[in-house]
């Protein structure tokens, strides 16, 4: 028996003992008891006659004892009973709710019962909690209005009302977002049911699972299916997945691009197809071992190894392999990338490196050539000055006078070997003009074809139309002459010597490619022989000086030294190219420029009258020989000479004098500061003066911009006395003229 046969049971029990039903039906009650009662109670007095007190104070007992059972039997039997009974029915309706309410609210899902009017009835916990809501806020409202999102109500409306008017079966379930108190809609899934009574539709009892969590994982599913399959198609390396048999299950496309396969070629296909022979055994093993020991040494690192194309092509890989297991079965994942290229900018990158390398190693080396060229050229200026000296007051007839003399030639000869460290280290000043190289070549070839001798053929290709550089003749000409002596020990059994001479435009790309150049428009000399060529370890030393691989006494291994630093001076660049048994090629590049060429002005020749006139001459030596040399040399001559050994000694002695110096003779390196300096300071406290520097090594790339700058006469160590007077005479004229 459910809740409403219940209710109709004990309705019909309180309808028997129902009490009246209004204020006048008891009052006519009361007073129809009251009349009859006090008429019976008269028609006994009647019978009795009874004295009058007895039937004044009988008469009210009476009423009250026979009106008493009346009213309780006609009124308060039935009202009590009625109230017993109803409290009753309400108990067991409130236990039988509580009853129903404890099921719902246990209840997984939202249970919503909906009138025919469409307003709630009952709404369980869970649905309240679904609408956050409490129940009696949701109850009695309209369902449709307040709980049902503005876009679809009408629509979802219109379905009830079908149902409700039975033209629609209440079948199946139905899917429907539901506005909540948050304004967030919630995804519910419906199973209704009609309630009907007498046959009557009366609403619709319905219950729902709220499914957006689950909507929203499956859309999460799907995108992160959608983004993986992005990435697996998109992704720049190769990704191949292979199932425990080694077949191909998938691939994307970029694995496809690498191996040269069709997708549809490569499913199905056996992993080992696209590996060289030489892996194949071993990977079968390290599959087979992993599969009955779960163990594997390369999982999660990556391997360089080799991959096979379609075409049969092998080629360089990374690899990184995985595995993972799908509804128990064990699947692997390899990450595939071509390093072809890598190899390539790898090995260009080695070449490259060697050369940076070596053009470093050639600048250190030039740095530590300069320092040795400036400390001998420091001994030789005074073994040199002070043997100028001694000859002076030599007749030529005494014996002294040919052993001083060949002094002075060996210090000469020694002289030029600091020449050749000076040009390698770049630490010579010398005078660039524009060079038609062709004509340099041309001008040479005839001594070139003595020094070589009759065994070895001589080959020119000349461009036409050669471009001008801009450089120092004598030392071009010291380049070509270098390079054939190097050509012809490399011929030792005869051979070709080839010259040749082209326009090139040098590139951003090729600039790149070799350490020292730029780009723009180059002339090349290209200097090739037949010989023996070189090792690789040779050829990597060739420019260093005093290398060599002559025997002993037949060569200082130095020419190509000086090549070198000739070139670099010049702001060109050489490479080399050679191998045993292939000769040797030289590429010099010289930059480009656009000059006419003028004439050469013959160079003076020995000016008479180097004498001074008491001149009054600062000098600043820290070389004590050299020092003393020098003033003793310009003493003799008519020169005022004082010394100071640094600047701050020199700076102390201008004071001293009162600034009265003609000029400052000083060495560029002095221990505290440097000449430059120097030469500043004084300068602000005498404008006109005139300025002398010298040095055994100059830098030509910073200190050389300057002299010619500042407009400074400069005198290379060794000098002779002759060189020093015509310096200094020379300077001393120059300061006159400018300063008027």
């Amino acid at each position: 028996m459910d809740i409403k046969d219940k209710t109709k049971r004990l309705w019909k029990e309180m309808e028997i003992l129902r009490p009246p039903q209004s204020p006048i039906h008891l009052l006519i009650i009361m007073v129809v008891s009251i009349f009859l009662t006090e008429a019976a109670i008269m028609a006994i007095f009647y019978i009795t006659s009874p004295p009058e007190i007895i039937r004044f104070i009988l008469d009210p007992a009476l009423l009250v004892l026979l009106l008493s059972p009346i009213l309780f039997f006609f009124i308060f039997r039935p009202l009590v009973s009625y109230l017993e009974l109803r409290q009753a029915a309400e108990k067991e309706l409130l236990h039988e709710r509580d009853t129903l309410h404890k099921y719902l609210d246990i209840a997984g899902v939202a249970v919503v019962v909906v009138g025919k009017d469409g307003r709630v009835e009952i709404i369980n916990r869970r649905g309240a909690e679904i609408l956050g809501y409490a129940e009696q806020e949701i109850t009695g409202k309209d369902w449709f209005v307040n709980f049902i999102p503005e876009r679809i109500r009408g629509e979802v409306r219109i379905l009830f009302e079908s149902i409700t008017s039975g033209e629609r079966e209440a079948e199946g379930y139905f899917e429907n977002p539901v506005l909540a108190k948050s304004g967030e809609e919630r995804n519910i899934l419906w199973h209704n049911i009609i309630l009907k009574d007498n046959n009557h539709i009366v609403g619709v009892l319905s219950s729902g699972e709220d499914i957006t969590e689950r909507k929203r994982t499956e859309r999460a599913l799907k995108d992160s299916e959608r983004r993986y399959r992005q990435i697996h198609n998109t992704a720049f390396d190769g990704i191949i997945v292979s199932n425990a048999d080694d077949r191909i299950i998938d691939c994307n496309p970029s694995a496809e691009n690498i191996f040269g396969y069709g997708k549809g070629e490569m499913i199905g296909m056996e992993l080992i197809r696209i590996m060289p022979e030489k892996y194949r055994q071993r990977h079968k093993e390290g599959v087979r071992w992993f599969l009955d020991t779960g163990i594997s040494t390369i999982q999660g690192k990556v391997r360089e190894m080799d991959g096979l194309k379609k075409n049969g092509e092998i080629f360089p890989i990374e690899l990184i392999v995985n595995s993972f297991t799908v509804g128990g079965a064990i699947n692997f994942t390899g990450t595939i990338r071509d390093i072809t290229e890598k190899r390539r900018a790898e090995k260009e990158h080695d070449i490259l490196q060697a050369q940076i390398n070596q053009s470093q190693k050639m600048e250190a080396i030039g740095r530590f050539a300069g320092g040795i060229a400036h400390d001998f050229n420091n001994i030789l200026t005074a073994i040199r000055g002070n043997a100028e000296l001694a000859i002076e007051e030599l007749d030529k007839s005494d014996p002294l006078y040919g052993r001083i003399d060949g002094i002075i030639l060996s210090v000469m000869l020694a002289s030029k070997l600091t020449k050749q460290l000076l040009l390698f280290s770049r630490g010579q000043p010398f005078e660039l003009v524009p060079v038609n190289i062709n004509k340099t070549i041309e001008n040479l070839l005839l001594m070139i074809t003595r020094i070589i001798g009759a065994d070895i053929t001589i080959s020119t290709e000349l461009a036409p139309n050669v471009w001008t550089v801009s450089a120092d003749e004598g030392n071009l000409e010291q380049v070509i002459m270098n390079l054939a002596l190097n050509a012809r020990d490399a011929m030792p059994e005869g051979g070709t010597l080839f010259i040749k001479t082209e326009n090139t435009v040098i590139s951003e790309e090729q600039s790149t490619a070799m350490p020292g150049s730029r780009p723009g428009d180059a002339v090349c000399l290209t200097v090739r022989d037949t010989g023996l060529g070189m090792e690789k370890e040779v050829a990597a030393r060739v420019f260093e000086p005093f290398f060599t691989t002559k025997e002993p006494g037949k060569g200082t291994g130095f020419g190509l030294a000086v090549v070198y630093g000739i070139i670099r001076q010049h702001g060109g660049w050489i490479t080399l190219d050679s191998g045993p048994g292939k000769g040797t090629v030289f590429n010099i590049y010289l930059p480009a420029v656009f000059e006419e060429l003028k004439k050469r002005e013959a160079r003076p020749q020995q000016i008479e009258g180097l004498d001074g006139n008491g001149e009054r001459i600062l000098v600043v030596e820290d070389d004590a020989k050299v020092r003393e040399f020098t003033v003793t040399a310009l003493s003799e001559h008519g020169y005022r000479v004082y010394s100071a050994t640094n600047v701050k000694e020199g700076i102390e002695a201008f004071e001293k004098e009162g600034g009265a110096f003609d000029m400052v003779f000083s060495d560029i390196a002095l221990s505290d500061q440097t000449g430059f300096q120097l030469a500043d300071i004084l300068l602000a406290r005498k404008s006109g003066i005139a300025i002398l520097l010298t040095s055994g090594f100059i830098d030509m790339g910073k200190e050389w911009p300057v002299m010619v700058e500042r407009g400074f006469r400069y005198l290379q160590k060794p000098y002779s006395i002759a060189s020093l007077l015509r310096a200094v005479k020379h300077s001393l004229t120059q300061s006159k003229i400018i300063g008027g």
